[in-house]
């Protein structure tokens, strides 16, 4: 799938420039955060299992049974991968619901591009409530050492208001009477399943500081080799292997002088680091930009919300608006529209979002 070659693409590049920069300047061991890596696989592995098990799929349908036309089935669906994207990451929300707004469409007769759609958009948007929700988000929580207080008090506003936007979008969907059967699933494997959500919880544990992430990356390799080896062959080792060059890469260039104090001038004050992140994310994606921005800003607030900001805008901006599309594609095909018809929606919500985030900052006194 696309999806799959963007990752790998994303790695090449990353790959390519760290060898460059490693050439002019000697690359340092100290400069991977092994800290984010070895959270970013422990969350991995357990949402893995969380969509194995067929968890989400099975809240889903229960969630949607009683619903009787498209505009009711894309309010539910709207909240439902919004809250789903904050706690298991945007990607697996779309993994899961995506399929299954397709599947309902298909039973109910009715073009499901539009919930689709907002569907991805909702996804970046509620992934931007929790440290876990997105790899960038996990990223600047632990380099910055923000609170997870100071951090959902920052991300709340936003997420409120782009929840409220989509839901607002969904009006566009039609009101007819519509009558399906909801699909019926059952929870795979209970018992691994509890095994599983217990190390979630450990996980989570050593994300808020609590606990040493060692201990839930330990945990939850070992649990995984003994239960489901299989998992393994899941991971994501692209995003991995990208943040590891990424992290080689910044270092490189931040011990650049001529490149350091550019850098250092374009993102001078929060207003200005979220702009220029969210505009930088349209071209190589937000969490390219939120590695890139951070080794020359302190400006954590402007920075964290112009990368999840600039998850909408381009369909490359995020990788959960390619998963989207994908699935989407897949089974309905309609690439150039689905394309056209995304582009201008999330360009409206980039917009939308970046000025809520103007007045946000500017609110809070800060330039």
């Amino acid at each position: 799938m696309k999806r799959h070659l963007v990752k790998e693409m994303m790695f090449w590049i990353s790959l390519l420039l760290a060898l460059i920069t490693s050439i002019i300047i000697p690359p340092r061991i100290e400069s991977i955060d092994w800290r984010v890596i070895a959270e970013l696989l422990s969350l991995m592995i357990v949402v893995q299992a969380l969509k194995e098990y067929k968890v989400l799929e099975k809240i889903a349908t229960i969630s949607l049974s009683n619903l009787r036309s498209a505009r009711s089935i894309g309010s539910v669906i709207v909240i439902l991968t919004a809250f789903m994207g904050a706690f298991i990451t945007n990607d697996v929300a779309l993994i899961a619901l995506v399929p299954l707004t397709m599947t309902i469409a298909e039973k109910a007769k009715f073009e499901p591009m539009w919930i689709v759609i907002i569907q991805s958009q909702a996804a970046n948007i509620g992934s931007a409530l929790t440290p876990i929700g997105n790899p960038q988000n996990l990223f600047l929580f632990e380099k910055y050492e923000i609170g997870i207080w100071e951090f959902s008090s920052l991300m709340l506003p936003f997420v409120v208001f782009g929840v409220c936007w989509t839901l607002l979008m969904n009006l566009l969907n039609t009101k007819r009477k519509i009558v399906f059967d909801a699909p019926s699933l059952e929870i795979c494997e209970p018992q691994k399943l509890g095994i599983f959500i217990g190390c979630f919880l450990v996980v989570m544990l050593s994300v808020f500081r609590i606990i040493d992430f060692r201990v839930g990356l330990v945990l939850t390799v070992v649990v995984t080799i003994i239960l489901e080896r299989r998992f393994f062959q899941k991971i994501d080792y692209f995003l991995l292997g990208t943040f590891l060059l990424f992290f080689v890469f910044i270092d490189n260039i931040s011990r650049m002088e001529i490149i350091a104090n550019m850098m250092k001038s374009a993102t001078n004050g929060e207003i200005r680091t979220m702009t220029r992140s969210a505009l930088l994310s349209q071209f190589i994606s937000n969490v390219p930009a939120a590695i890139l921005f951070s080794s020359f800003t302190g400006s954590y607030k402007g920075l964290l919300l112009g990368v999840n900001i600039g998850g909408s805008g381009t369909i490359i901006a995020s990788l959960a608006n390619l998963i989207a599309y994908r699935i989407y594609v897949k089974e309905r095909g309609r690439n150039l529209r689905y394309i056209a018809v995304f582009t201008v929606s999330s360009a409206i919500t980039l917009i939308l979002s970046l000025i809520f985030g103007y007045f946000r900052l500017k609110l809070a006194g800060f330039q």
